[in-house]
């Protein structure tokens, strides 16, 4: 596969393997880095009305102080290809207690006009993992995201820990040409599950560039083999959940201020 997505097949299966999915994890969570996010099946027929009664929806909520912007995804690889994600991050725990005047109007406007469309909403809140995510320094022409879910086996986490600052600090160093984030799943996922999102700007930047993963990692540690020992030691610690690719959808994100 000649694709960045070996971050998800090499990076990201170091990566992954992180244990910060603790239960201490959600008490811990730096200010402003927990996102709630929604994956959304539309009702049979209905996609497009979904996406223009939810685009209506966000420019009738914007007016009011204090609503959330969700950022609004087309899934379109795996099991859920077809259905949304809706995501608004940079929150603290408290912004989900706040209470407004004007939740119940904005409520019944939603059930009015978005609910008849969909069928189905699952929901999880994430935090981020900032010490440990390389992300541009603007999102601006960023449209695909790779998604991938891992999950740590039991007493790996110490190991893992360590051996994501050599990896981080090691590419970071290197150069090398992806960006990407780290997330534990603190609610509506499964037990010590966490997440990273790869982010490019469309299918053609998902092509291998220089310099590349192992290259970057043999130089930091000495030779390819010392990147394999390293590597075949961590993957007896954790096993692969679903890789999904995502595309921006700026239409149903837009909320007049755009």
């Amino acid at each position: 596969m000649q694709m960045k997505n070996k971050l998800t097949l090499v990076l990201f299966s170091a990566f992954l393997s992180l244990c910060w999915v603790i239960p201490a994890q959600a008490q811990d969570a730096e200010a402003d880095s927990i996102a709630r996010l929604a994956m959304i099946t539309a009702k049979d027929g209905h996609e497009k009305d979904l996406v223009k009664a939810i685009t209506e929806y966000h420019h009738y909520v914007a007016k009011f102080e204090g609503h959330h912007e969700y950022t609004w995804y087309r899934i379109l690889t795996g099991p859920n290809t077809g259905k949304f994600l809706a995501r608004t991050p940079g929150h603290q725990w408290a912004d989900f207690d706040a209470k407004y005047d004007w939740e119940e109007a904005a409520g019944e406007e939603f059930q009015k006009n978005v609910t008849p469309h969909i069928e189905k909403i699952e929901l999880q809140f994430t935090s981020e993992m900032t010490e440990f995510s390389h992300w541009p320094e603007s999102f601006d022409g960023y449209t695909h995201f790779s998604v991938t879910d891992w999950y740590i086996k039991p007493g790996q986490g110490s190991k893992f820990r360590k051996g994501l600052k050599t990896i981080v600090d090691a590419l970071i160093a290197g150069g090398f040409p992806n960006y990407w984030g780290f997330f534990s799943i603190e609610s509506g996922g499964h037990g010590n599950q966490i997440r990273i999102v790869g982010a490019n700007k469309g299918f053609a930047d998902m092509a291998d560039e220089d310099p590349g993963f192992y290259k970057i990692m043999s130089d930091s540690m000495g030779g390819e083999d010392a990147v394999s020992t390293f590597m075949a030691d961590w993957s007896s610690t954790y096993k692969p959940g679903l890789n999904q690719l995502i595309e921006l959808m700026p239409e149903a994100s837009d909320y007049g201020n755009k």
